[in-house]
């Protein structure tokens, strides 16, 4: 190795001079420098390197640690030497080194860009060799939670590729999609959602029904493995291209099979068929016909009696069992001479039994009212995380003093009742001090500006909306003979928080503004 010059310059290294073919480009956080060499880098390079490389001698070989650019620019133009500062390193201990070589680096990229997938794989690195994430967030200056995300994200290569893209996503929403790696139905269901602004309602529905989709995949499993295409929400196609197997026929009138349908032609649709049973305290099993379901909704008082004959729902305990079935499809279905041909439905009035009939229809509206309820659960969790991030902020958002001013007035006037909120579905003081980090008496105190002052206040006053935004608030809004002062307090309170805050409404939200219809949100 060629030493044009050596410069001592501490007890802990020094400065030389070094050919920089002779150079051994150490493993680096960044993995895309050869493209980062743009002329205008290169030709600033001509005239020589001002700024030392920084470098490790290892066994007789110094390894660039920070000023691989500058290294490989200078080979280009073919300098003679460049300026190195050396630090002697023991080799043996490799994960000191390792820490140390990566948080240079990092420290290095600061001033310039670097990779996001980069960035992950150097956090991770750091990980590897001993640091816990504590100690990557202090040593980083980087909050633990998104050292948290990073290293979730970092075993995901589909969501450091988006990242790399610029998908749009947060580095907490990476790190929810990275979770999904082993399903990527759900993935795209939360990249089509986060292009609409509901990112956090579809994780929270996908966590809330991590036991039924446990059960759908695996009997998507065997499909894929059979490389047959699967999805679990009903598929929208143009019936000219992709038919039900049943709606389909042979040339000679027999109906399709799908035993006869090529690999590539078939399309698997996944579905969950929940069945609903129930027992008392004892454990025995109550037939549905001798419930009182009138009593189901949360609208009466806890001592009104079941009608004469008939159980109380609110003693018993509900159980759901879910029967996987899988509706074949054929795509491109006249490729194969298939025809058209007449089927409909099983229809419920040939049923000569309407009891039963009758029942099917109880049973389907009640799975509407869980997914229904199940979904103003969701919603209002994402509301209070959404709520309690907002409401840190010291001034209101520019142009919106008015409609908040508006908003204040409306809630001490009309609904001054919500205040004292107070029941198993919403409790406005508990929901105050939630979104608001805080007692609202001691925060008011402590606020040093009329701009934080009316922030807290807001904050008050939206809990008290929120209270009473009950998991059943989507009932009767299209009803015009079922009046009720809540009703439009909520339309207006979620309205409001879409014109303020930013707030993206789900599927059901849009049912309580009166946007849309119960009856017409997917029941999957």
């Amino acid at each position: 190795m060629a030493h044009n010059n050596t410069t001592t310059a501490g007890a802990g290294g020094e400065l030389r001079h070094l050919a920089p073919a002779d150079l051994v480009i150490d493993t680096n956080i960044r993995t895309d420098a050869d493209t980062t060499l743009t002329p205008e880098f290169i030709d600033s390079i001509r005239d020589g390197v001002r700024q030392p490389v920084l470098a490790v001698e290892i066994d007789g070989q110094v390894r660039v640690r920070d000023g691989q650019r500058r290294t490989l620019a200078a080979r280009q133009v073919e300098l003679a030497s460049i300026p190195v500062y050396v630090v002697p390193v023991d080799a043996a201990d490799d994960a000191a080194a390792t820490v140390d070589r990566v948080l240079e680096q990092l420290s290095s990229f600061e001033r310039e860009g670097l990779r996001a997938s980069d960035r992950v794989a150097a956090i991770e690195q750091l990980a590897l060799a001993g640091m816990s994430a504590t100690k990557i967030a202090k040593a980083t200056r980087t909050a633990k939670k998104d050292v948290d995300h990073t290293l979730a994200v970092a075993k995901s290569a589909t969501t450091l590729d988006l990242l790399d893209q610029d998908a749009g996503l947060t580095l907490e929403q990476s790190a929810v999609l990275a979770a999904y790696d082993h399903d990527p139905e759900a993935q795209q269901w939360l990249l089509d959602a986060a292009e609409r602004g509901r990112f956090e309602h579809q994780a929270k529905q996908l966590e809330s029904d991590a036991d039924e989709r446990r059960r759908l995949l695996a009997q998507v499993a065997p499909y894929a493995a059979d490389g047959i295409d699967a999805v679990t929400r009903h598929p929208s196609f143009a019936p000219q291209a992709h038919a039900r197997l049943e709606q389909l026929g042979n040339a000679d009138g027999t109906p399709a099979r799908i035993e006869d349908i090529p690999t590539e032609h078939r399309l698997a649709y996944v579905m969950a068929d929940p069945s609903e049973w129930w027992t008392d305290t004892d454990g025995n099993t109550v037939a549905e016909h001798l419930i009182d379901w009138s009593l189901a909704d949360d609208v009466f008082d806890e001592d009104t009696e079941p009608t004469e004959g008939l159980r109380d729902p609110r003693t018993l305990t509900t159980h759901i069992d879910y029967q996987i079935e899988t509706i074949w499809y054929v795509r491109r279905w006249a490729d194969l001479g298939l025809i058209a041909r007449s089927y409909s439905e099983p229809s419920a009035s040939a049923d000569p039994d309407t009891s039963d009939v009758e029942r099917e229809a109880q049973k389907q509206q009640r799975r509407r009212v869980r997914m229904l309820n199940a979904a103003s659960v969701t919603a209002r969790e994402v509301r209070i995380e959404k709520l309690t991030a907002w409401l840190t902020r010291k001034t209101l958002p520019k142009g919106s003093a008015t409609t908040v001013a508006k908003f204040l007035a409306t809630s001490m006037r009309a609904h001054h009742d919500m205040f004292g909120a107070n029941s198993s579905q919403g409790n406005a003081a508990e929901i105050a001090a939630t979104i608001l980090g805080g007692d609202p008496a001691e925060l008011l105190d402590q606020a040093t500006t009329a701009d934080r002052s009316q922030i807290i206040s807001l904050g008050i006053a939206l809990a008290a909306r929120e209270a009473h935004m009950w998991k059943d608030a989507w009932r009767n809004v299209s009803d015009r003979y079922y009046t009720n002062g809540h009703i439009t307090a909520r339309a207006d309170y979620l309205r409001f928080l879409v014109d303020v805050t930013g707030y993206t409404l789900s599927d059901v939200e849009h049912v309580i503004t009166g946007d849309t219809n119960a009856d017409d949100v997917a029941l999957d």
